[in-house]
């Protein structure tokens, strides 16, 4: 697992978003997901986010979308759209991520909201004591 660049399963904090805590996975194919507690942000409830992702090097770039939807007003759904530019080390990674949201005809609904994001690459095997 180790030695692979972005591919496999990350704890990460994102400074700046709502609820800080968040789980991303990044297949090999170039896909990732995205995943935090749907009640961490008290004021909407959001979606999975899905996305992709290319690397350069160590760098690695990409963006996901998810679903948000206002917990006192269930019509007033978004359309987010989250950027980020991370550079990885072999279990660790750091960087940044702005995201945008958008009424669903496409209209902004305020300013990229900016992140800082810092990962660490989650091993399970590590946790499972050896026989």
């Amino acid at each position: 697992m180790k030695g692979r660049g972005i591919t496999g399963v990350w704890e990460v904090v994102v400074e700046g978003a709502p609820f800080e805590y968040h789980v991303m996975t990044f297949h090999a194919d170039g896909t990732m997901l995205q995943s935090n507690p749907d009640s961490g942000n008290r004021m909407s409830s959001d979606s999975n986010g899905m996305g992709t992702w290319r690397a350069d090097g160590s760098r690695v770039r990409g963006a996901f979308v998810e679903f948000t939807v206002d917990r006192q007003d269930p019509d007033s759904v978004s359309r987010g759209i989250v950027r980020f530019d991370v550079e990885v080390g072999l279990d660790t990674f750091t960087g940044s991520a702005s995201a945008t949201f958008y009424d669903l005809s496409g209209v902004a609904r305020g300013a990229p909201a900016p992140a800082r994001l810092r990962g660490r690459r989650f091993d399970a095997f590590a946790l499972i004591p050896e026989p």
